[in-house]
This record gives C-alpha cells, sequence and structure tokens, in this order.
C-alpha cells in the first residue's frame, strides 16, 4: 500500500534483524546511578527546588547526591533552526543527550479511519506546542523495528505524513490482508471464515504489543532518562486462551511438515515454508500450528507484563484515542448488544487507564478537544530534575533496586524512576568491571571511572552548565551560558549570577562550614564567567554549587547545581581541575569552559590550584578504559598575577583525536607524596 511507503519513510530502513531484547540492566560507570525527578504541584512543574531539597533512597536506604541539575525544555523554535543528526552514532548521541525523548506510535491495526483521519490536526498542533529545540521525536508502527525508528528534531516531516497519509487507521476496513502471514491464513481456511477473523484478529494484537515491547528494551538501551511514547489506539481485547480455536478441523490430525524440495534453492524446504504439494505460501500442517499457538496466548498476562518492563525502563505511556468521544465500540451494523457494546468499549478504557497509570502517564480519551489535552498533559513535563548517586549497593546479584525520591516541601507529587536491575557478575566483568577472579579484565583506576561519570549529566543544549573544584580553603567554580541561550533577547542586555557555596548536612557529615553567596554581574555577550576564589574561607567538606543566573530584562533565573569538596586544611593540591578552551571561537585566548565538549579544531587546558612550592608534575591522556595514549601532554605550572593563586597546567591539542571520550590525568607529586587528578571530556566531532 502506498501510504505506507510515505509514513514508513520517516524511519530508516529495517537493516537488521531484532535480536531477542534482555531485560533492562543497570549501565552507567562503576555504580553511578542517575535519576530524573519529575516534581509538580497543583499540576504546574516547580522549577526553584535545590539539591538539599531532594533525599534519594535506594530499597530504602538514602544515598548522596553526587550531581543535580534543573533540565527545562526551551520553547518550540522555527524548524529551519533545528539541526538533526545526520547518521546512526549521532542520532544515539542526541537521544541521550536530548531534554525530552518522544514516540508517536500509530496502532494502525486497533484505529479506525475516522480515528487516524481525526489525529491529524491534534497531532499537528502538539507537536508545534510541545517539541522544542532540545527534543527528539521519532514515529514507529507494529510493522517497524524499533532499532530503525528515525529520531528527529524537526516534525514537519511527521506532519506532512499524517496530513498526506490521513487513512493509516484499518481497524474495522473492508481489504486484503495486509500480509504474506495473513494471505497464508485466507489460504489455509477459505472455509472457515470466523477462523481467519480470529486468527488474523490475534496476530495483529501480538504483532502491536511486541513492538510495544521491543521498542521499551531499545528506548532503555539509549537513556536512562524518562522516554515519552504517545499511542494512539483505540484499545486492544486482549486476547485469553479459546480451546474452541483449536479445535480439529476437517478431521485432520496436526503433524509436522512434509518433506519435500524448496523450488527456489533446489534444496530441502524449510519448516514453515513453502507448500512442495501445491506451492502454497504455507502449509496447512505451519497454519494448524499457528492456529493451535494463537488460540492460546494469553495477551492480558503479557500486557500487564509490558507495564512492570516499561515502569522499570522508565518509559510513560500516554493513550491518546483521536476519535473523542465514543458511544459504541463496534459499528452498529454488527448487531452486538448494547451491553455488550458497553462491556467491551469499558474494558478498553479500564485497559488505556492502567497503561497510563502504571507507568506515570496520562491518558487523552473522553474528549473531543484532542490538542487541548494532549497539550495540558504534557505541561508538567516541560522540566524535571536530574540527579546521580553512587550506590552504596556493591552486589553483582542482578536484583532490581527500587528507587524513591522525596522532596522537602508539602503538598507536590513528586514522579521518578522506579528502580533498575543491577548488573550481574558476567556483565560487569564483559564492561570492564574489576573482578577478583583469575584471568579477570582489569578496571580502569577509580579516578578514571569518575572522571569518565561526570560525563554522564554533561547532556547537550543546557542552557547553563556550571563546573566547580576545591582547593585549600576555597572552591573555585566555572558558569558557562550555552550559546543559543546566550543570543535569546532578555540576555542581550546581561544579566547578573549568584553563586551560593551550601555546606552538605547529611547525616554523619563533619562539614561545620557556613554557606557564602556571591553576586556577579553578566556583560552583555558574556558566556564564561570565572570565579577564581570564594569570597572568605570555607571549612573542609563537601559542598552544594548553585548557580542562579537571572537575565537583566526576565523575572525567572536558571537554575544549576554541582558539588565540590574542600580539602583537608593540610592539602596543598585541590581536588580537581577546571577547563579552559582555544580554538578559532575564542582566538588565541584561553576561555574558561564549563562544557566537557570540544573540538578537534580546539586545544583543551586544565589547571589544578596548588599551594606552596616544589611541586614537580607530568600528565597523560588515557582512553576511556583507563589505557595511555602516545599524544604528548604538556605540563607546567603557573601563577595567576591577580590571585596570587598557583596552578598546576596541563595541555593538549585535539586534532589527532577520533570522536569518543577521554581522560587527562595528572599526578603532582611533592617529596614523597603523589596527588592524581582526573578531567574526563568528549570529542564531538
Amino acid at each position: 500500500m502506498r501510504y505506507r511507503v510515505m509514513l514508513f519513510g520517516l524511519v530508516l530502513p529495517a537493516l537488521l534483524v531484532a535480536q531477542q531484547p534482555e531485560m533492562p540492566r543497570f549501565r552507567a560507570g562503576a555504580n553511578l546511578v542517575r535519576v530524573d525527578a519529575y516534581v509538580s504541584k497543583g499540576d504546574v512543574a516547580l522549577t526553584d527546588l535545590k539539591a538539599e531539597d531532594f533525599t534519594v533512597y535506594e530499597d530504602d536506604k538514602p544515598q548522596r547526591i553526587e550531581n543535580f541539575e534543573l533540565i527545562t525544555a526551551r520553547r518550540p523554535n522555527p524548524q529551519s533552526e533545528r539541526i538533526d543528526p545526520t547518521n546512526t552514532r549521532d542520532m544515539a548521541q542526541a537521544v541521550s543527550d536530548a531534554a525530552r525523548v518522544f514516540t508517536l506510535f500509530f496502532d494502525r491495526f486497533h484505529v479506525q479511519l475516522s480515528g487516524s483521519y481525526h489525529a491529524r490536526k491534534p497531532i499537528i498542533e502538539s507537536l508545534d506546542q510541545i517539541i522544542g529545540p532540545d527534543d527528539l521525536v521519532g514515529v514507529m508502527t507494529p510493522e517497524i523495528s524499533a532499532q530503525s525508528v528515525t529520531y528527529s528534531r524537526r516534525t514537519g516531516s511527521i506532519e506532512r505524513a499524517v496530513t498526506d497519509t490521513w487513512y493509516w487507521g484499518e481497524k474495522n476496513r473492508v481489504s486484503p490482508s495486509s500480509t504474506p502471514e495473513e494471505q497464508a491464513i485466507e489460504t489455509c481456511y477459505p472455509q472457515y471464515p470466523e477462523i481467519v477473523r480470529a486468527m488474523i484478529a490475534r496476530m495483529r494484537e501480538k504483532r502491536t504489543l511486541d513492538s510495544l515491547r521491543e521498542l521499551v528494551f531499545h528506548l532503555d538501551l539509549l537513556r536512562p532518562e524518562r522516554k515519552f511514547v504517545l499511542v494512539f489506539t483505540e484499545g486492544w481485547p486482549l486476547y485469553r486462551p479459546d480451546p474452541n480455536l483449536s479445535r480439529v478441523l476437517d478431521n485432520r490430525i496436526p503433524s509436522g511438515d512434509p518433506v519435500g524440495v524448496d523450488p527456489s534453492t533446489g534444496g530441502l524446504r524449510r519448516a514453515g515454508g513453502l507448500d512442495p504439494r501445491s506451492g502454497g505460501s504455507q502449509t496447512m500442517e505451519a497454519c494448524d500450528r499457528q492456529r493451535t499457538m494463537l488460540a492460546y496466548i494469553d495477551h492480558e498476562v503479557e500486557f500487564r507484563e509490558l507495564l512492570q518492563l516499561a515502569n522499570r525502563a522508565n518509559v510513560s505511556f500516554y493513550p491518546i484515542d483521536a476519535r473523542g468521544l465514543v458511544v459504541f465500540d463496534t459499528p452498529i451494523e454488527w448487531g452486538v448488544p448494547v451491553d455488550v457494546d458497553a462491556a467491551w468499549l469499558r474494558d478498553r478504557y479500564n485497559d488505556r487507564r492502567d497503561m497510563a497509570s502504571q507507568t506515570d502517564g496520562a491518558t487523552v480519551l473522553d474528549t473531543n478537544d484532542i490538542s487541548s489535552a494532549m497539550q495540558k498533559v504534557f505541561k508538567d513535563v516541560g522540566s524535571y530534575y536530574l540527579m546521580s548517586y553512587y550506590s552504596t549497593n556493591q552486589k553483582l546479584d542482578g536484583r532490581f533496586r527500587r528507587i524513591r525520591v522525596e522532596v522537602k516541601r508539602p503538598d507536590v507529587e513528586v514522579r521518578s524512576r522506579p528502580g533498575y536491575l543491577a548488573p550481574t557478575e558476567s556483565e560487569a566483568r564483559a564492561a570492564g568491571v574489576s573482578m577478583t577472579r583469575p584471568g579477570a579484565r582489569s578496571a580502569p583506576p577509580p579516578t578514571v571511572t569518575r572522571a569518565l561519570d561526570a560525563l554522564a549529566p554533561a547532556r547537550g543544549n543546557l542552557p547553563v552548565r556550571v563546573q566547580a573544584v576545591g582547593g585549600r580553603g576555597t572552591i573555585s567554580a566555572v558558569v558557562e551560558l550555552d550559546s543559543v541561550t546566550a543570543k535569546l533577547p532578555e540576555w542581550l542586555s546581561g544579566g547578573t549570577l549568584r553563586l551560593t557555596f551550601e555546606p552538605e548536612r547529611t547525616a554523619g557529615s563533619s562539614n561545620t562550614g557556613q554557606s557564602q553567596t556571591m553576586t556577579i554581574p553578566i556583560e552583555p555577550g558574556q558566556r564564561s564567567i570565572l570565579i577564581p576564589r570564594s569570597e572568605q574561607p570555607l571549612a573542609p567538606g563537601r559542598y552544594s554549587v548553585r548557580a542562579e543566573l537571572t537575565a537583566r530584562n526576565a523575572r525567572t533565573p536558571i537554575q544549576v547545581t554541582t558539588f565540590a569538596t574542600v580539602p583537608a586544611d593540610a592539602a596543598e593540591v585541590g581536588t580537581g581541575g577546571l577547563a579552559a578552551r582555544r580554538g578559532p571561537s575564542t582566538g588565541l585566548v584561553y576561555v574558561a569552559t564549563a562544557d566537557p565538549r570540544f573540538r578537534r579544531t580546539e586545544r583543551l587546558r586544565i589547571e589544578v590550584p596548588l599551594v606552596g612550592e616544589g611541586f614537580a608534575g607530568a600528565a597523560r591522556l588515557l582512553t576511556r578504559e583507563g589505557q595511555p595514549t602516545p599524544l604528548i601532554v604538556s605540563f607546567s605550572r603557573r601563577t595567576d598575577e591577580a590571585t596570587k593563586q598557583q596552578f598546576g597546567v596541563a595541555d593538549i591539542t585535539l586534532a589527532p583525536l577520533a570522536e569518543g571520550e577521554y581522560v587527562i590525568e595528572l599526578s603532582i607529586t611533592k617529596g614523597a607524596k603523589t596527588d592524581v587528578v582526573s578531567y574526563g571530556f568528549r570529542i564531538i566531532s
């Protein structure tokens, strides 16, 4: 059918056969876990919370938050200003970095022609109002492999497809069977039309549920944060076992396929292949086996399992019935009794409500204003908090670990990732995690692992970023506006940065320091703000570093938080290094940056604060596996003329590097003591 070609043009061709998916597993480096939390009050997203307002529990045990940031989806912009990935690898990275990921699932087997027609306008209007430049959206149908879905920032092709091919709904349509499998069923049972209808209906429902299951597994592999799946469907019967469907027909006892020759190859035919007796598409024996299999499926159980998998994979379903207010579930000419029809309709509604409620989604049912309803349910997902922590549970047991997020503010609703599956020993070994058994592959040093873990929340297209490191009695920080944000009208006149150092007050913390707040003006056109040190000395301990940037012509600040540790008073080497870049965009000067993404046309410099004299040092570049590379990294020392602060400096030219993740390791020695500082970064082009 031509309309399928046009609609399916939105996705890449299915070049690979889908593998049987495995259960979603914990995949972060070491034991780093990322959690997204949607916090709202009265259906309005809250965007003024701080890291100390949250408590994360894993299996009822509190965890220490390592990274914290507020992700806010930007308003939709013109399609011409959006840039799409150009290959599969870039698309996978874009999905990982996107603020939000949406998948439109068109369940054409269970949507009537009127439903697909009425879905046009709501889809177009909602995409215009919901999808911003930091979001990605893809399209899938039951015939399309999840691995073949293309995610794009531009929605024009989707809008054209739903407009030009509005007749994609096939439910209750009188048309030839759409697949060779369905045609084979008609060929096998021409004298049993009720058998044909039942088998095809069950086959189509199975295809839809299998596709949704595959999509859940695929999305879980792409990113741990929440994924939104808009399911355009009118619901499913959710077939249960029916022994009558598998009854003996024409006194024929089920048996194996007859032996024969495949005329296309000249060899023995394969099971389920062409019938050597008639040249038909499928043998009667194969049809009978398929009929028996379909007779004993239990889609109600499979549906509940699908919701459990989606819950664990952090996938939220949003079932949408574009028909609007519905009175009857079946065409009136079918003659179904009113009470039976009402029961069917009620069951389909309840199943879709369960689909939404059990995956923290929402339904769009029982309304004729589909556009407004769709936009309303997505109002409170425009902003969310992204946190990460190192799990205190080090066991490699493959068990499901529950996550609970609490907020220290009354009368708010918190929705978060429900949990994750811990890795098994074999999975950890395959990923390079150190094992105690002979022959185990050695893991990267902890400093390398932590440096790479710091890249996890380094998402693309954030409006603002912050990086902070501790030195003796102080914290240094870099706050950087995104280039797109800096060009917005409200920022053309500059603004104000309010930077707060807040000591951690968790149980067992010995930090007795006081919080400090610095207010710094942001000049027009300024993107990078370097804060060389705190205004007052800070006591040793861990601090949250919260940056609040307010444009001169705006009221609501942009907020981002990170953490830094002030070392003990006797420490002479800082706990980390601040980065600076030099390249075509900066000219001959190095500009401090909080963005760990670099291009090959740039140079990268890392500066570690030092106290005292007599330091010697060396630097090297490591792969993400912790293996040294032959690329030379220079090491030197410098003293800031204004603050008299000393730094150990590593400098590298990035031109020889391929795209990927790397770590710069600085070894700074004084006497018999050596401190190691690592910085992770990513080459994007």
